[in-house]
């Protein structure tokens, strides 16, 4: 519940800032937004909200690229000994890479 300290006094979570799909969402469809890469980790507790937000990415229009690791728990990049960190480094510069060439 740390959000909550983020948010208007009687805020909950479909507040757009936490929640920027949720009831309260406003359209972004025409906003000018970056290709986005989108790690979800498979014991992430988070994942559902991760998931949520890529496909809201998607429904706007927005390129997206959800990379999952089934394995991965949540913040598993910042620990360089895990196999998934190595595999998210090498993503992140295919990544970059690519949209580099496009411009």
């Amino acid at each position: 519940m740390r959000w909550l300290m983020f948010l208007p006094e009687g805020s909950d979570r479909n507040h757009l800032v936490v929640n920027v799909f949720g009831p309260n969402a406003v359209d972004i469809s025409g906003v000018k937004f970056p290709a986005t890469l989108l790690f979800v980790g498979g014991f992430d507790p988070l994942q559902d909200w991760q998931k949520r937000y890529h496909e809201g990415l998607k429904k706007s229009g927005k390129e997206v690229h959800l990379v999952e690791y089934p394995n991965a728990f949540h913040g598993f990049y910042c620990l360089p000994e895990s196999p998934e960190c190595s595999l998210l480094i090498g993503e992140v510069k295919s990544f970059v890479q690519k949209q580099s060439s496009l411009t």
